[in-house]
């Protein structure tokens, strides 16, 4: 029998296995170690019990502290750390039924003064590194350990330090994940959004109000105005906030790869689909679902993205079965949608749909006032505010037409700032485009496209090619930016 392996009798092999059931459906990191603790004191009828874990400097800190009534015993712990650090100096167990003339323990003042008479302690391994240990004594010459009391340990040891490792595990990524929701929300706060002309205190008084509710919002302008900024600032803002922000770039896909990526697909439905896949949707389920690029959706598509903004409902290429999912959609687009109705390209009803509430952000040229506000917040960002900017850089960027709006004033800074080797940034650090560009008419390409590129170029270079924290450090998905290299086939 498998209990013989372990050197425990039928009765022991038993107490292990509900032991094991009683600690593995334990959540929360206090009440586990206070289970341990019990299980362990009335498993081998030990008085006292405590459970002493490592801290990040390597010292040992008692964690729980308990008595055989399955109370805590308070902040005057009478404990052998001699025995303890036996244990972890030597990754064994040790036990004892005449503490007071052990050797290994003869320097243990505590034995004698609290008149301990047997000792059990067993190491908490996890993969061959020690955590901690577990404690055991009694001051009743009746009641001393056995071999058997050792064995049932030792095995109850190994399930106890990996449960405590999981559950510590899981509960330091529940604290670091609400942390960093609360530094993204921040992040994306109204707060955070660097504008003080009347269009935009305007345009963030509807975003402020739009953001309580789930009313379905189509952003317009042209692009770079930051629609996805904006779309972020509302789901950090509003009731789905811990919830996924889901963005997807339309314009990327083919016709029949964008329908699997947004709905998904059953394992064969089409050659290569080797797998189930969960589609964007589902992944955004309970949070908010950005469509940037509305206006490249086909319109087969459109149909079933009609279906789910009406009723939440779709279905996976290549099933029968529906799906329900619970989304918030924001829109974007650079394109007049209600023209692309009237051709014929765009179905009027998922434009009405998706149009609820309509905010129009301003290309920058009409909004030449947060030029320098933009221009500075840019150079925080980049230079750590390390770097100034001269007079006659701001001068220039307020003449300048800014064809590629805020993306192409942040690509200049950022270039900028690598250029410059002083403390202020002069026109000599701005790239040439800029200083030729005072022409209304100059092409959108030969700037935005340009400092685009080699932005994305020093962002993956900087990265060592880490394509998530280019993506971070240019503030664009993951998935955007693989888009982009596509596009401007950048090769690493």
């Amino acid at each position: 029998m498998v209990y013989d392996t372990l050197n425990l009798s039928k009765e022991q092999f038993q107490s292990l296995f509900h032991a094991t059931k009683l600690i593995n459906t334990t959540e929360r990191f206090k009440n586990l170690l206070n289970k341990i603790m019990d299980i362990a004191i009335e498993s081998v009828g030990a008085e006292r019990g405590f459970i002493v874990l490592k801290d990040n400097t390597g010292g040992l800190n008692v964690k729980v502290a308990r008595n055989i009534d399955q109370s805590d015993i308070g902040e005057n712990v009478e404990i052998s750390f001699s025995a303890i650090k036996n244990v972890v100096a030597g990754k064994d167990a040790i036990i004892t039924t005449n503490a007071k003339k052990d050797p290994r323990l003869k320097d243990a003042s505590s034995i004698m003064l609290y008149n301990i008479v047997s000792i059990i302690a067993v190491p908490l391994l996890v993969k061959g590194d020690i955590i901690g240990a577990i404690y055991l004594d009694t001051r009743t010459s009746n009641k001393v350990f056995t071999d058997a009391h050792l064995e049932f340990l030792k095995a109850f040891s190994e399930i106890a330090a990996i449960a405590i490792e999981n559950v510590h595990y899981r509960e330091t990524i529940q604290k670091e994940n609400i942390l960093l929701k609360q530094r993204v929300g921040e992040k994306y706060s109204p707060d955070e959004i660097v504008g003080k002309s009347k269009k935009m205190q305007e345009i963030m008084e509807i975003v402020s109000r739009v953001s309580t509710s789930d009313i379905p919002v189509l952003l317009e302008g042209e692009s770079g105005t930051g629609k996805e900024l904006i779309a972020r600032t509302i789901h950090y803002s509003g009731l789905r906030k811990n919830g996924k922000f889901v963005p997807v770039y339309c314009g990327g896909f083919p016709e029949n790869l964008l329908e699997s990526e947004l709905f998904g697909y059953k394992k064969g439905a089409f050659t290569g689909a080797v797998e189930h896949k969960a589609g964007l949707f589902e992944e955004a389920d309970g949070g908010t679902f950005f469509l940037d690029e509305i206006g490249e959706v086909p319109v087969s598509v459109q149909v079933k993205l009609l279906r789910v903004l009406e009723e939440g409902r779709f279905r996976r290429l290549g099933e029968t079965k529906e799906r329900q999912v619970d989304v918030r959609v924001i829109s974007a687009t650079n394109k007049e949608l209600l023209k692309l109705v009237q051709e014929g390209k765009f179905r009027e009803d998922l434009y009405y749909r998706i149009k609820v509430v309509k905010i129009f952000l301003p290309p920058l040229r009409q909004r030449k006032g947060d030029i320098p506000l933009l221009a500075h917040h840019f150079v925080r960002r980049y230079s750590s505010g390390s770097k100034n900017i001269s007079k006659k850089v701001i001068q220039i960027m307020m003449e300048y037409p800014w064809p590629g709006n805020i993306r192409e004033l942040e690509n200049v800074i950022s270039y900028a700032v690598v250029m410059s080797r002083g403390d202020e940034i002069t026109e000599k650090d701005l790239p040439s485009e800029l200083l030729q560009g005072t022409d209304s008419n100059i092409p959108e390409s030969l700037n935005l496209n340009i400092l685009e590129a080699q932005a994305i170029k020093n962002a993956l270079r900087l990265a060592k090619n880490n394509k998530s924290l280019a993506a971070k450090a240019l503030g664009i998905s993951k998935r955007t930016l693989l888009n982009k290299i596509k596009h401007y086939e950048i090769f690493s």
